[in-house]
């Protein structure tokens, strides 16, 4: 039992964190592309590795909104929480349907004139779980629990996805230059709510408005520590 100090601690730490959102979560990815004339094989899951990977995708599905969002997560896959490590992400896709945002992840050929024809396959699922989006003092936390495949497998080790993960997340600034020169040339200024979250910073901690948002930059940290360790709270289905 805790003592009435360490308790005192505890609750003014779990009275800082707010919960923004939560919802189920689902990670997909993409095969690399494989030439034209390439015998049809599936790859398989037993022996995946980085470099069979073409892109790594979250899709979120907030409870109580209808809405899908799809993050194109960098490197391929997720942060390595005990390394600290820090990877770009974007919002690639938002919509009010699962089809609307997952229409152009089907398999397809096209030509290209130094390489001939090339065929990218169609998206794997490479987990199911749940998230929670969490403000704790001045910055974000982006949590989540995998709950399908229990425990990981291959795929997800390869992909980094953990059975459990906490994040900070916090989104770059739409004002200012792309950083990493994807952003769509013909994405709408966002409006003037938006702006004020960034004011002059570069940064503003991850909200819920700011994840409705396609086009924009995220960062994702790493930390160490579980979203109960970190917060005080867990995503939950």
């Amino acid at each position: 039992m805790l003592s009435p100090q360490c308790r005192g601690s505890y609750l003014l730490k779990v009275a800082r964190v707010e919960l923004l959102e939560q919802g189920e979560l689902y990670f997909l990815y993409t095969p690399r592309v494989r030439p034209g004339g390439a015998l049809p094989l599936t790859l398989d899951d037993a022996s995946i590795r980085l470099r069979d990977v073409q892109r790594l995708y979250i899709v979120l599905r907030p409870t109580g909104k209808v809405a899908y969002r799809r993050i194109l997560v960098g490197r391929k896959r997720m942060p390595d929480p005990q390394r600290r490590q820090r990877f770009w992400a974007e919002i690639e896709r938002v919509g009010r349907s699962a089809a609307a945002i997952l229409q152009d992840l089907h398999r397809f050929e096209y030509d290209t004139k130094t390489r001939g024809r090339r065929v990218q396959p169609a998206a794997k699922a490479a987990g199911e779980g749940v998230y929670a989006l969490l403000r704790h003092e001045s910055h974000a936390h982006f949590t989540y629990r995998l709950i399908d495949p229990a425990p990981p497998g291959q795929v997800q080790h390869a992909l980094g996805i953990l059975p459990r993960a906490s994040y900070i997340a916090a989104a770059f600034n739409p004002e200012a230059p792309p950083r990493l020169g994807r952003r769509p040339p013909d994405v709408a200024a966002p409006p003037s709510a938006l702006r004020e979250k960034f004011g002059d910073n570069r940064f503003a901690p991850l909200d819920p408005d700011l994840l409705d948002v396609e086009g924009l930059e995220l960062v994702l940290i790493g930390t160490s520590g579980t979203a109960r360790q970190e917060t005080g709270i867990e995503p939950r289905r």
